[in-house]
C-alpha cells in the first residue's frame, strides 16, 4: 500500500482532499450505523424508572469503566480489611474517596449548566463557521492539486 501511495499519491491527493471538504461542508453525508447502541439502549429503558433507574445505570457503567476500583475493593481492601484494626470502616472509606469525587463534580457540572450553555452555543457558532471555512480551503486545494497533476487549466 505504501508502494502505491509513493508512487500514486499525487494523484490521488486532490480527489481525497475535494471528497473530505464536501464531507465537512455536508454536501456529502456519511451515515456509520443507526444510533441504535447499547449505550443508548440502556439508556431508553432506565429513563422513565426515577432515582432507582438512575442507581442501577449509574451502578451499570460504573462497573463498565472502573473495573479497577473493583479489582482494588476485592483484591487489596477485603485481605486489608481482615487484617486491620479498624476492620469494616475500611470499606467505608474506600467509598467515600471513590464515590464522593464524582457526587462533588455531578453538582458542578449541573450548576453550572447555564454557564456552559453560553459558552456551548458561542462555541458551535465558531465550530459552524470553522468547518464551512476548512471545507472550502480543502475542495479549492484539492481542486488546485487536479489541475497541477492533469493541467486542466493553464495560467
Amino acid at each position: 500500500m505504501a508502494k502505491l501511495l509513493q508512487g500514486n499519491g499525487e494523484k490521488f491527493i486532490g480527489f481525497v482532499m475535494v471528497f473530505i471538504g464536501l464531507i465537512m461542508l455536508n454536501v456529502i453525508q456519511l451515515n456509520f450505523g443507526g444510533s441504535n447502541t447499547f449505550k443508548d439502549q440502556l439508556t431508553e429503558r432506565f429513563k422513565d424508572r426515577g432515582l432507582l433507574g438512575s442507581f442501577i445505570l449509574g451502578a451499570l457503567f460504573a462497573l463498565a469503566f472502573c473495573p479497577y476500583s473493583g479489582a482494588l475493593f476485592f483484591v487489596m481492601l477485603i485481605p486489608m480489611m481482615l487484617s486491620a484494626s479498624a476492620g469494616l470502616g475500611l470499606p467505608v472509606v474506600f467509598a467515600l474517596g471513590t464515590g464522593l469525587p464524582v457526587i462533588l463534580l455531578s453538582f458542578v457540572i449541573a450548576f453550572s449548566m447555564q454557564k456552559i450553555g453560553i459558552y456551548f452555543k458561542a462555541i458551535t457558532k465558531f465550530e459552524s463557521f470553522m468547518r464551512i471555512f476548512a471545507g472550502v480551503i480543502f475542495v479549492l486545494t484539492g481542486l488546485y492539486y487536479i489541475n497541477i497533476y492533469f493541467k486542466i487549466i493553464e495560467f
